[in-house]
C-alpha cells in the first residue's frame, strides 16, 4: 500500500512531473529552459534600454522590435510544456456541479475545443508565415524577417495539438479513476 508521507498524486500517477532524465522531461527542460532564455533577454533589452534612454539619451537601437519578436515566443513556447502539465489558469465553475458522466462529457468537450482551436492558430498563423515570406515582410528597424517567427509559432502550436490529442485519447479509451486536482489525463 502507501505510507502516510506518500501523496495520493504519486501514488496514481497522475499530475506527475516527469523524471528529468525521461524523454518527455528531457523536452519539457530544453523548452523552458529556451522559454527561460527569452525571458531573460525580454528583461535585459528592457532594463538596458529604458536605463540608456533615460540616462544616456541612447536606447537600444531596435529594442522595442526585440521584444516585439521575444514575447510570442515566450508564449508560446511555453504552451506545450503548460498544456501536458495541465498547468493552465482554469476557472472551476462547473467542477462542483458536474459529476460521473457529466465530467466526463465537459472535459470532452474541453479538449476537443482546445483541439480545433490550436489547429486553427497552427493553420493560420503557417499560412500567416507564407504570406509574410511571399511579400518578404521586415521589421522596420531591424530588418528582420517577420516569417520564421510566425512559422515557429505554428510549429509550437502544433505541437499542442498532438498533446492535445493524446490527452484526449487518454481521456476517452482510459479515463482515470480517481483523478487528482483536475489532472485526469496528464501525459
Amino acid at each position: 500500500m502507501s505510507d502516510n508521507n506518500s501523496s495520493p498524486v504519486r501514488e496514481s500517477g497522475v499530475g506527475v512531473t516527469p523524471s528529468p532524465l525521461s524523454l518527455l522531461g528531457i523536452l519539457d527542460n530544453a523548452l523552458m529552459a529556451c522559454v527561460a532564455v527569452v525571458m531573460f533577454g525580454m528583461m535585459a533589452v528592457t532594463f538596458v534600454d529604458v536605463l540608456g534612454r533615460y540616462f544616456f539619451s541612447a536606447p537600444i537601437p531596435g529594442g522595442f522590435e526585440l521584444i516585439q519578436f521575444m514575447l510570442p515566443l515566450a508564449m508560446f513556447g511555453a504552451l506545450p510544456v503548460i498544456t501536458r502539465a495541465e498547468a493552465h489558469i482554469v476557472i472551476s465553475v462547473m467542477t462542483g456541479v458536474l459529476k460521473g458522466k457529466g465530467a466526463w462529457i465537459q472535459r470532452f468537450c474541453v479538449l476537443t475545443g482546445c483541439i480545433v482551436v490550436n489547429m486553427g492558430i497552427t493553420y493560420l498563423m503557417w499560412l500567416q508565415g507564407s504570406e509574410l515570406a511571399e511579400a518578404q515582410q521586415i521589421s522596420g528597424f531591424l530588418e528582420w524577417s517577420y516569417a520564421p517567427p510566425a512559422y515557429l509559432i505554428s510549429l509550437l502550436s502544433a505541437v499542442t495539438v498532438i498533446i492535445l490529442i493524446f490527452m484526449l485519447i487518454l481521456h476517452v479509451f482510459w479515463p482515470s479513476a480517481n483523478g487528482v486536482g483536475g489532472k485526469k489525463d496528464a501525459i
